[in-house]
This record gives C-alpha cells, structure tokens and sequence, in this order.
C-alpha cells in the first residue's frame, strides 16, 4: 500500500510544475519540459505553421490583417517548437532543453503583421518595414522599456514571419497589472491597449491550457 502511495505522490510531483499558480504563469523545469516536449509531439497543425496565436496567447486581437499582439512564455514557446519540428524543418539543437530552461524568468510581448495577400504586397525595398521598432509598458505615467532579447538558440527555432518582433520583459513586470501597452508598428501607427486583473487571469488560464 505504501508503494502504490508513494508512486501517486512522485506522478503528482511530476505533473505539478506544468500547473501555473492563479498569479504566475507556467515555469519549467526538467521534468515539466520533458512532459511538455512530448505533449507538443501530440498536437496537429492548423492554418499558417508560423501565426502568432500557434506560439504565443493574445494580448490583443488584431483586427483584419494587422496588429495581433501575443505573450510568448517559455511554455509556449517550447510547445510551438516541439509541436513544429518537423513540420518546419527544424534542427533542434541537443542542448536546446538548457536553453529554454536557463530564463524562466523573461517573457515576451511579439506584435506581429499578418497580412492579407491579396489587399498587401509587400516589396524588396520594404521587407521588414511591417515589425514593430518602439514598444513599452506605460504604468502610472511611466514607461517601462523592455531589456531582453531571446536566447539565441531559442530564437532561432521560433518564427520570424508576420513581420514578428519579441520584446523582452521579466516576468515580474508581466505580472504587476494594471498597465497599458503601447507600440508603434510598421506602418507607425501608435497602439495601445490594457491590461488588468482580469486579463491578466485569462492569459494565465489560456497558457495552461495552451495547445500551440
């Protein structure tokens, strides 16, 4: 009997970490990323491989064509990775798990440029002009800047399609709603949009049950 009991408790224990608390998002360590590794082998693709809402859970919905903004986590990020490796093509590096795992602390506001093909064309001379340059979190008044840039081998298995561009804040940061994001985006113009209390519970609840 108290074998049976202590093999529920190890399975628990296991399962706990990929369980966001009601005021933090999801941390991994490595036996939540192994779970989540293989949870992203499960999950069938839908629609464009590199949209926003398959990496990241929306801080915004974007209106036709433009202007989707989403918050990409370790978790998200790591299940959009596993879940495209071979769909994408991607040569995951043996140490990737390290990577992921060396900044639980960073996350990431990526506003992104989804064209419609048909109404945009895009030219040579202004490929790129469609990514977000200037962004911040306006709290009381004052402006808090992001400082982080993606782990370079993280980075270079996410999307950079969409015209997509990762801003980095520490998790705490994230956390301390309420706040108003605000960027400029490729064709300048200024958005802006909030985020409380009750957001904040909805993207927690969103990346739990993320399913990239």
């Amino acid at each position: 009997m108290k074998k049976v009991i202590l093999a529920l408790l190890s399975a628990l224990a296991l399962s706990m970490p990929l369980t966001a608390g009601a005021a933090d998002f999801i941390r991994l360590d490595g036996a939540s990323y192994d779970t989540m590794w293989q949870k992203g082998k499960t999950i069938k693709k839908h629609g464009s491989l590199e949209n926003p809402m398959h990496y990241g859970v929306e801080l915004r919905h974007g209106t036709l064509g433009s202007n989707q903004v989403v918050l990409v986590t370790p978790y998200t990020a790591g299940l959009y990775i596993s879940s495209t490796e071979n769909l994408r093509l991607l040569d995951v590096p043996a140490d990737f798990k390290d990577s992921l795992l060396q900044n639980q602390d960073i996350l990431f506001i990526a506003p992104a440029y989804v064209p419609v093909h048909h109404l945009i064309s895009w030219s040579m001379e202004t490929k790129g002009s469609g990514r977000a340059e200037h962004l911040a979190l306006v709290k009381e008044g004052e402006r808090i800047y992001p400082r982080y840039t993606v782990n370079p081998a993280v980075d270079s298995l996410l999307p950079h399609s969409h015209f997509v561009r990762y801003f980095g804040f520490t998790r705490q940061e994230i956390l301390d709603v309420p706040y108003e994001v605000r960027y400029v985006n490729g064709e300048g113009d200024l958005i802006s949009f909030k985020v409380d209390e009750k957001d904040l519970e909805e993207l927690i609840r969103e990346e739990k049950n993320f399913k990239a």
